[in-house]
């Protein structure tokens, strides 16, 4: 993506949109002769995109050319940008849903079956008592075999002639399933969610020794992990998991390997896509982790632990930024507790960092201080320079948030001078770096009403930030955006704040869409300019507002 309203970046440094990244794998699954069908699968797995809007970026439309195509076909029945946009929110209640002739003229545009473009609505065969089991079931595909998950479990045990005893068929529905009962849906919290895995490891071990039925334990680990395989995990990991699940054997390196391999994935994917895109994937990790704890021998103790630490940081830091809080709080108290178990000193600070960022965000910004400074005592104990400079980072947003400027700027120093001497080559448990310092000090400025000097950091700290790093980018555009506001520069803010927008289109962090609607909010005054008025309609175009 070029940033049109960032001064100073070079052709050298022009931003890789997920826009570009789609097309790519538009053109290579083409080229390897992919219909539009399985283009546009691909593309709605991959992005978490409805079907309507999958075949759209299939074709490598925008709304606005989608429109000009249909418009060139049926020239009778004009359409605007507005009624695809329209189409791709139904059947959210910002959405409308498109009439049958609609839908037949798309689906010859985008050159599908009309059941391809709602492929992504509900099913309800398992509701008919005459249906086909092999209806009611979800296929997950891994490299060399095929695994099939009940949707419905009670049918499904049915189906194969095994008797599941009633607790156990509630369970499975529970964890398995969508948190859905046959009358009503379940709103449980996190600690709710933790008792009813634990006790459905315990119902299924022994149902399973009992019944000899070693391939439902298999189930178990696989559906646990369906959503972080990837083609480079081998089956033989799925066995070993299963078998330590089993007990028959103990937990080993490369077991406790397998799932570092994967929780390192879910923190790369949330980077690009959002939390919403790897949350379920962690927290399976994390079932998965505690229902192995019992056969981890001593010596693999402190990893294991480590591992499951870090699971439980991880799924406070997505709940977080899916404005989750209470939720979020409960695992990084997990976390933190677990790393100090694990006499993990480096991720116990980290816990504690985030913790910070958590209690700043929420408007408790000495509270976040007291977690900082917390963070940097543990963190000044280990050899990691860059979580030593990230802990005072943390620290002076916190000050910030207090308007404590004095000693904002001198945490700032502080997190400089120390990563100046860090090695880039030795490990780290933060992805702190020159880019998100000083991003950092220009919202720090930007707090303080210093537009000027936020505006230098944030396009210096644009012209280094790692392009996959989706939501950081996003975050400093938004800062950019807002200091050019404070200067009513408004022509350049609108444009900066629909770039934030293209990447928060496809990035699922509610936290991201709450900054890009403040920004908006503070463009108010100016809502009947040209430049905002185009804004509110690539914002719209994009989703993110009613047009």
């Amino acid at each position: 993506m070029k940033l049109h309203g960032v001064k100073g970046v070079s052709p050298m440094g022009e931003l890789r949109s997920q826009k570009q990244q789609r097309e790519q794998l538009v053109r290579a699954l083409r080229a390897a002769g992919k219909s539009w069908v399985d283009v546009a699968e691909a593309l709605r797995q991959r992005y978490r995109v409805n079907a309507r809007v999958a075949f759209r970026y299939a074709h490598e439309w925008s709304q606005h050319q989608a429109a000009n195509e249909w418009n060139q076909r049926w020239p009778d029945e004009l359409k605007t940008f507005k009624s695809f946009s329209s189409w791709e929110q139904w059947p959210s209640r910002t959405g409308h849903a498109p009439t049958f002739d609609n839908l037949s003229k798309l689906a010859e545009l985008y050159e599908c079956a009309v059941s391809d473009l709602l492929v992504d609505l509900p099913n309800f065969r398992h509701r008919d008592s005459a249906a086909n089991p092999q209806d009611t079931v979800l296929t997950v595909c891994k490299p060399d075999t095929e695994l099939v998950v009940p949707s419905d479990v009670a049918v499904w045990a049915t189906a194969t002639g095994l008797q599941l005893p009633d607790t156990l068929v509630a369970m499975l529905m529970h964890y398995l399933g969508s948190l859905v009962t046959p009358d009503h849906e379940m709103h449980i919290t996190p600690r709710d969610r933790d008792q009813a895995y634990h006790q459905l490891v315990g119902f299924l071990r022994s149902w399973a020794h009992t019944m000899d039925r070693r391939y439902v334990l298999r189930l178990l680990a696989w559906a646990a992990t369906a959503a972080s395989v990837f083609p480079a995990t081998s089956g033989d990991e799925y066995e070993r998991v299963a078998s330590v699940l089993s007990r028959s054997s103990g937990v080993d390196a490369q077991a406790i390997e397998h799932i570092e391999a994967v929780l390192w994935h879910c923190r790369r994917q949330d980077h690009l896509l959002g939390p919403q895109a790897v949350l379920t994937t962690v927290l399976a990790q994390r079932d998965l982790t505690r229902a192995l704890m019992p056969n981890c021998p001593d010596t693999l103790q402190p990893r294991m632990l480590s591992v499951l630490s870090e699971a439980s940081r991880q799924a406070g830091w997505l709940s977080f930024d899916l404005k989750q809080f209470d939720h979020a709080g409960y695992y990084y108290e997990d976390a933190r507790a677990l790393a100090h178990e694990a006499q993990n000193t480096g991720l116990g600070a980290l816990v504690l960092c985030e913790m910070s960022s958590l209690a700043t965000w929420q408007g408790r910004p000495r509270i976040g201080i007291d977690h900082a400074v917390a963070a940097g005592q543990w963190a000044n104990r280990t050899d990691d320079v860059k979580l030593r400079a990230y802990t005072a980072d943390v620290a002076a947003r916190a000050y910030a948030a207090d308007g404590q400027r004095d000693a904002c700027v001198k945490a700032l120093d502080t997190a400089h001078t120390v990563l100046t001497t860090a090695d880039d080559h030795t490990p780290s448990y933060t992805v702190y770096d020159e880019a998100s310092h000083i991003s950092t000090r220009g919202g720090c400025h930007l707090k303080f009403g210093e537009a000027d000097r936020t505006i230098s950091y944030a396009q210096q700290s644009l012209k280094l930030v790692d392009p996959s790093r989706a939501r950081f980018l996003a975050m400093t555009i938004i800062d950019l955006a807002e200091a050019y506001v404070q200067c009513t520069e408004i022509d350049e803010a609108a444009r900066l704040l629909g770039d934030a927008g293209d990447i928060a289109a496809g990035h699922s962090s509610v936290r991201l869409i709450g900054r890009l609607e403040q920004a908006r909010t503070a463009m108010q005054p100016w809502q009947h300019t040209t430049a905002v008025r185009t804004l509110d309609e690539r914002l719209a175009a994009y989703g993110l507002v009613n047009s």
